[in-house]
């Protein structure tokens, strides 16, 4: 196997990561070690840990679990229909059911909330499950593909269908696991839905919310810090078992000589089955998208396309600086964060020391969003660095700090399917670290890699939590649509809610009518 050399592309990832991602973690327990007496804020005195403590950490366990319960039972079936049945159309199902991801969470609710009268916990749980559903299907669909033919023939010879799934199941188990543990991890960490949805009625309060409360109110960084430690031990509690699961579910599956399995087929299931699909894409993506269309064309005063068209240009005339400004942020952090992602992927999964590595790249992540903005500015807001705070320099830095560990893992996972001896000839003719990178591992990585870039991309424009926290992150569309859907509700904020999807589909929309290969986006 190839051991990388250092590489100047490699010393550089480090630096940012350390500065952009770990820094603000950093400086955050230097605070709560300097106040410890922060920490009264939980209650854990003598007398026992404080009611309403208990009961925020019981709500927040409670939406994480119903949520992922809802993606896995949503997205492990959609996604093994879609990658290894006959299920027609199974090719634009699969992309489609994408999108209920990519639609930002806020928009979701904005929009099902209108449709339906249900409020509180149990359309929150189901909303965050809805929108995390993807994450399952794609870990499913992933893992579904890498099952060889041959092991599914001999079930299917022995005892047809039936057999076949009863062996694929065990196998797509730490898949599907993985998956629901991310979609945990991303319901946990979510303020803006819970928010939303609660803003009407009775409220549902969960700590991420409980955190951005004790910010915005008294600016005391040691109690916010506190305040976010539970939130901080279930998301860790989330998030390494899930990236364990992940792992396995990716590879488990692989064996030498590989072959590709067929389509099993559904038979009298299908029409059941393409029904399924269909109403998994219309629930979280078409009524989305139908209800910002219908509230842009007048909504209950009378739908007409004179009145899209006029709020469509209210929308860009308005918004066009927020968007601007998103689409800079998004692609330069995403343009940024892939190369460096690349040497710290490759070196996490060729070199000495690769779990210590990915510990770190992964760090950021289990600090929630909301506290990873209030760590940014704790940092940055300095007499000396205002130029830079008030930029979008840090938006950026900001961004690739959050989401390095995604394409980072991305592009392990890669690296880990590719033959390390074509490195180890190059190494033999005397190229350089950078120059394998570059020539002999990078090319065969094209479509991991455009992956990252999107999911990058697509995490960036989506990016709220942390915008409402960091000044320079709020002149971005998301923050401006987040204003809007609690302020005024109008054809405007439905048509500035369209474009913002319309920025976040279009890097697949470009891949899939320049590419011929699939983007991937999970080793």
């Amino acid at each position: 196997m190839s051991r990388p050399a250092p590489s100047p592309l490699l010393a550089a990832a480090l630096l940012v990561l350390g500065i952009a991602g770990l820094l603000p973690v950093g400086w955050m327990l230097a605070r709560l070690a300097a106040e410890p007496e922060a920490l009264s804020v939980l209650g854990l005195g003598g007398a026992g840990a404080d009611p309403r403590v208990m009961g925020l950490l019981g709500r927040t366990i409670g939406l994480g679990l119903a949520s992922s319960a809802v993606a896995a039972l949503l997205g492990a079936p959609f996604g093994f229909l879609v990658a290894r049945t006959d299920l027609p159309g199974r090719g634009v199902l699969r992309a489609a059911g994408v999108l209920p991801f990519l639609i930002p969470p806020l928009l979701v609710a904005a929009t099902w909330t209108q449709v339906v009268s249900l409020r509180g916990a149990p359309m929150t749980a189901l909303l965050l499950g809805l929108s995390s559903a993807p994450v399952v299907a794609l870990f499913t669909a992933r893992a579904a593909e890498r099952i060889d033919r041959r092991r599914e023939e001999a079930a299917l010879l022995t005892g047809g269908v039936r057999a076949a799934l009863r062996l694929e199941l065990p196998l797509l188990l730490p898949a599907v696991l993985a998956g629901a543990a991310f979609a945990f991890l991303f319901t946990i960490q979510d303020f803006a839905l819970p928010d939303y949805v609660s803003s009407v009625g009775p409220k549902f309060n969960v700590f991420a919310d409980e955190v951005f409360a004790v910010w915005s109110v008294d600016q005391d960084a040691a109690e916010a810090v506190a305040t976010s430690v539970p939130l901080v031990l279930l998301t860790l509690a989330a998030l390494l078992p899930g990236l364990l699961l992940m792992r396995r579910g990716a590879l488990g599956t692989i064996e030498r000589d590989f072959e590709a399995p067929r389509p099993l087929p559904l038979g009298r299931a299908k029409p059941i089955a393409l029904l399924f699909a269909l109403l998994f894409v219309l629930a979280g993506a078409g009524v989305p998208l139908g209800r910002l269309a219908w509230e842009a064309g007048g909504g209950p005063r009378g739908w007409t396309s004179e009145a899209l068209r006029a709020a469509f240009a209210r929308a860009l005339e308005l918004g066009r600086e927020d968007l601007r400004d998103t689409i800079l942020y998004a692609t330069a952090a995403a343009t940024l964060a892939v190369p460096l992602a690349l040497a710290l992927g490759h070196r996490a999964e060729r070199g000495r020391f690769g779990r210590a590595l990915i510990v770190l790249v992964v760090l950021p992540l289990a600090v929630p969003a909301i506290l990873y903005g209030i760590g940014t500015v704790l940092v940055w807001n300095r007499p000396l660095l205002q130029s830079f705070y008030a930029s979008g320099g840090l938006v950026v830095l900001m961004m690739i700090g959050r989401f390095l560990c995604f394409p980072t893992l991305v592009c392990q996972g890669a690296t880990a399917a590719m033959d390390a001896r074509l490195e180890e000839a190059a190494l033999l003719a005397g190229a350089g670290p950078t120059r394998r990178l570059a020539r002999i591992v990078a090319p065969p990585l094209r479509p991991s890699l455009f992956g990252a870039w999107t999911l990058v991309f697509v995490l960036a424009v989506r990016e709220l939590d942390a915008a409402v926290i960091v000044p320079a992150a709020k002149h971005t569309a998301m923050y401006r649509v987040f204003n809007a859907v609690h302020f005024g509700r109008d054809d405007f904020v439905a048509a500035l809610a369209l474009l913002v999807i319309f920025v976040v589909v279009l890097p697949g929309l470009v891949w899939g009518l320049f590419s011929s290969r699939r983007m991937e986006f999970l080793p």
